[in-house]
């Protein structure tokens, strides 16, 4: 990671004896790509992961005062248990707060430091690559969604994340044109790493392949970043499913979602890129608000994701390929962006209890006890999919959006 640092010092200080003091704190940092930047620098801060200003002593209030305009928001202020420096960060922060400024002071020994580091690092990635990034709506968002349907440009607003409508015709004749060798290879390859077939044929992987590679060659012709497919138009039109598509684009790092859910969507590239973890779209399928416990399932599950996994036909048609993904018990995270400007949010911890075999519900299923209560899927819930992020990122997840953008909508 490389950071700029803009040191602070008094000019009453001896600036040597403190670089003296400091030496083994930032020698606690030595595995950053750390420049320390002079104030004339200050316009090449664009180069850097993460710019942080480096209190070193107190009587550095005004020194900031002078610079303030030129640093990115939101400001992060290094300090030290040294020389008053963190009490004159208090004050530079208290002076940024009230001019409507975010910020934050980064304060504890050399660990704690560099646990601090790292995560700001990701959400200043993360922000920078959603403002870049480009999803492709195939077809239309599916009929049911009436929670789901957003508005492009209030989201590019905010985001700056472009959505990119294509035509389902174009994914079709796509369909038609793919290399019937490579699907095949596709669908061998596929059944090979599972634990075997239950109500699938050769035929049926064969099929759900092609769409994988007409899927593909929509992501490379319009350079996506994400996509997310209106997937019951296979089911009805071609006979074939998605899921098989979705589950490699996914393990492939291309975010790619059910039913043409734009926020579900979003919410799981924001996830892969604050936390690197693969996310799982799903439904709440039943909860027990006595045990807290929460069931989700779906169709389709990225392989990567899972521990093993078996073919099956998707839940609603019993046609074509769904996935059977068996994830581990352990913690994770429940996620969720929604509004028609994708400006509400939820956040949820708890933990995987065991993968589920209800025959009446889609084919990967689990079984998650949340750490809180369930009164925000029976009051306010942001529609009916959902994320579920392998381990705990809420703290990550809070602070993204606490450091980011305008004032967000957390629903409890």
């Amino acid at each position: 990671m490389k950071i700029g640092l803009v040191p602070l010092i008094s000019p009453v200080h001896d600036q040597e004896r403190i670089d003296q003091t400091l030496t083994g704190f930032m020698e606690g940092l030595n595995q950053f790509d750390i420049t320390e930047l002079s104030f004339n620098q200050l316009d090449e801060v664009e180069e850097y992961d993460l710019v942080l200003v480096f209190v070193k002593s107190g009587g550095t209030e005004n020194q900031f005062k002078d610079i303030y305009h030129r640093l990115p928001q939101p400001v992060y202020l290094l300090s030290t248990s040294l020389h008053n420096s963190l009490a004159a960060s208090m004050e530079i922060l208290s002076w940024i707060k009230s001019r409507g400024g975010k910020g934050e002071i980064i304060h504890g020994n050399s660990e704690q430091v560099k646990s601090r580091l790292m995560a700001l690092s990701s959400i200043n990635q993360t922000r920078q690559k959603m403002s870049s990034a480009t999803l492709g709506l195939v077809g239309e968002p599916s009929d049911w969604l009436i929670a789901s349907r957003v508005d492009p440009e209030k989201v590019r607003e905010r985001w700056g994340l472009r959505i990119m409508k294509i035509k389902m015709e174009e994914l079709i004749e796509l369909y038609h044109q793919t290399d019937s060798t490579r699907a095949r290879e596709v669908g061998q390859k596929f059944a090979e790493g599972s634990r075997g077939m239950v109500e699938n044929s050769e035929e049926d992987l064969y099929q759900a392949s092609r769409v994988y590679l007409a899927l593909k060659e929509i992501v490379l012709r319009y350079d996506l970043n994400a996509l997310t497919l209106r997937c019951f138009d296979l089911v009805t039109g071609l006979k074939t499913t998605g899921c098989l598509a979705l589950s490699l684009l996914n393990n492939e790092g291309l975010i790619a979602g059910c039913e043409g859910d734009i926020p579900a969507t979003v919410s799981m590239l924001l996830a892969y890129y604050l936390t690197g973890r693969l996310p799982f779209m799903a439904n709440p399928v039943s909860l027990d608000q006595e045990q807290r416990t929460v069931n989700f399932a779906h169709c389709t599950v990225a392989t990567g994701l899972a521990e093993g996994y078996k073919i099956r036909s998707h839940f609603e048609s019993g046609i074509g390929v769904g996935i059977q993904g068996m994830l581990t018990p352990g913690p994770v995270t429940i996620f969720k962006v929604g509004g028609k400007d994708l400006g509400e949010y939820m956040v949820k911890t708890g933990e995987i209890l065991e993968n589920t075999g209800n025959p009446n519900a889609c084919r990967t299923q689990i079984k998650v006890r949340l750490i809180t209560g369930l009164d925000y899927f029976l009051t306010r819930p942001l529609a009916n999919h959902h994320i579920i992020i392998p381990g705990d990122y809420s703290d990550l997840i809070y602070n993204y959006f606490s450091l980011t953008g305008e004032v967000w909508d957390l629903r409890f």
